[in-house]
């Protein structure tokens, strides 16, 4: 679990230095292109997409952290369920 937990966010940051080194390389040729145009990337530019890998990151390490809870909580209640079952057996 905690694997998951260290390897995501380095996942991620791979991910943001790859896109801002390919940003980097692109920008160079379409500099001219984008200032005449006066487009703007929006949502699908690196930092959109930088965005949507830490938030997807954060969904997956969110989604372990409620599943670890409830394995957790059924544990204890299955653990509750056979020390109440070994003391009516006792008496």
């Amino acid at each position: 679990m905690s694997v998951v937990m260290t390897l995501v966010p380095a996942l991620a940051g791979v991910a943001l230095a790859a896109m801002a080194q390919s940003a980097a390389a692109s920008t160079a040729a379409v500099d001219e292109s984008v200032a005449a145009e006066g487009a703007s990337f929006g949502f699908a530019g690196p930092v959109g997409i930088a965005a949507v890998v830490v938030g997807f990151g954060g969904l997956i390490i969110g989604l372990l952290r409620h599943r670890r809870r409830d394995a957790a909580a059924a544990m204890r209640v299955a653990r509750q369920a056979v020390e109440q079952r070994a003391g009516e057996r006792a008496a």
